[in-house]
């Protein structure tokens, strides 16, 4: 079969957080069926969470009645052009240095598609979500990190090496030394994801402790009963994503920008905020870009994943660039 005329076959789809990894059956339609999930448990380290992504894979093929052909993965952390984690912050522990796309081909038999979580999602949404039948395409993940991805022309543009797309470690406060998970100081994540605010309000409230299920959905809540310093928080998390937006703006001239991630559902005043700041900021030029929520929720790095096999395979027929070296 050429390699224009390659047809999209359902896939095995996995995407690996901090906090859990989900597993589904993908098709070309954008539905994601047999869907289910197993906590990370990171402190048990690298291999304890490989074998619990292979035995999730396992029972994912063994529930459906499609025998998939390749398996797409989404993954917090650098992915290098072997599939393997080149770089990973303390969010996943023993991540780094993770052969990922070796050890599911050699576990499963499969082709293995393996790239960031950030570049997943906003290539779900591009192809599938908020982003559909646009160009150029920046998705930002906002939850207890922050990334994202950008997607140009229906494909993810990796840069020199690979490594483009990392929106969450751009300096946006070059007064306070916020340290941020990369190691840095100033950056984006370090004060717009979920941790920077919880971080904010426990200082702000000289709250010694918080209750281990408190996060910013209670923040927001409790803003939006009238308590000053949980609306301040909120909004102050909202100003620095804005102004990590404007930069985005500036630089990329995209179509759309579409913004995902836990944060990102605390509702339409943070969202109201963020697009303020941001219009307040950008050039004439690109203010009036649409700022969006994403649309497919937590599929969306499924659905990226899924869409990256599908690529990947019909890259695999033809001739591969470094940058398209993914399976």
């Amino acid at each position: 079969m050429t390699k224009n005329k390659m047809k999209r076959e359902p896939v095995i789809v996995i995407d690996i957080g901090g906090t859990k990894i989900a597993g589904a059956m993908a098709f070309p339609d954008g539905r994601i069926e047999q869907q289910q999930t197993r906590p990370t448990l990171g402190i048990e380290g690298g291999d304890a969470i490989m074998c619990r992504v292979i035995e999730l894979a396992h029972t994912i093929i063994a529930a459906s009645a499609i025998a998939p052909n390749a398996i797409g993965v989404s993954t917090g952390g650098d992915v290098g052009h072997e599939g393997e984690i080149v770089y990973a912050t303390a969010t996943i522990p023993g991540w780094q240095g993770m052969p990922v796309r070796a050890r599911l081909k050699a576990a499963l038999g499969l082709r293995a598609f393996v790239d960031n979580d950030g570049n997943a999602m906003a290539l779900g949404e591009a192809m599938f979500g908020a982003g559909r039948g646009r160009k150029h395409v920046i998705g930002v993940v906002v939850g207890t990190g922050i990334g994202g991805g950008i997607v140009l022309d229906q494909k993810i543009y990796r840069g020199a090496y690979g490594f483009a797309g990392r929106l969450g470690h751009i300096i946006v406060d070059f007064t306070e030394q916020q340290p941020c998970t990369c190691g840095g100081a100033g950056c984006l994540e370090a004060h717009a994801a979920s941790l920077a605010l919880i971080a904010e309000y426990r200082k702000r409230a000289n709250a010694e402790s918080l209750d281990p299920g408190f996060g910013v959905k209670e923040i927001a809540a409790l803003a939006e009963n009238g308590n000053e310093i949980a609306a301040q928080v909120i909004q102050r998390g909202a100003y620095f994503l804005g102004v990590g937006i404007a930069s985005f703006l500036n630089l990329f001239n995209p179509d759309i920008i579409i913004v995902g991630g836990g944060v990102a559902q605390i509702g339409e005043t943070y969202f109201a905020e963020v697009r303020r700041v941001a219009r307040a900021r950008a050039q004439g030029s690109v203010c009036a870009t649409p700022i969006v929520p994403a649309l497919l929720g937590t599929h969306a790095n499924l659905i990226g994943a899924a869409e990256l096999a599908w690529q990947g395979l019909k890259n695999s027929e033809g001739t591969r660039t470094n940058a398209d070296k993914r399976g």
